[in-house]
């Protein structure tokens, strides 16, 4: 069940980056889209690479299968080049109407 949701959750993450980037491509104001796209497949990216270290027990921190550095790519994305913190304010400020909080 675990592999089904790591799936069903990369899914999600891109179908919000391709709603996105359809809307910019269609010279439609995205921001807000494109900013909860970065928030979600940041935070799935590096949920599923975890996931998929813990299904592999010692072996998944094994230089071999490359899990490791692709744990650390997807957490940089979580803090660069906008933090998670910056686009929850984003959102809110954009989607609920909530005063700019920085």
């Amino acid at each position: 069940f675990k592999l089904a949701d790591m799936a069903t959750q990369i899914e999600a993450a891109r179908q919000l980056v391709w709603h996105a980037a359809s809307m910019k491509d269609a010279g439609v104001p995205c921001l807000k889209e494109a900013a909860m796209a970065k928030l979600f497949a940041s935070e799935m990216a590096e949920k599923v690479c975890s996931d998929a270290i813990q299904i592999h027990g010692g072996n998944g921190l094994a230089i071999e299968y490359g899990l490791a550095d692709l744990w650390f790519i997807a957490r940089l994305h979580k803090t660069a080049p906008v933090s998670r913190e910056m686009i929850l304010n984003f959102v809110a400020q954009h989607s609920l109407g909530l005063p700019k909080s920085y």
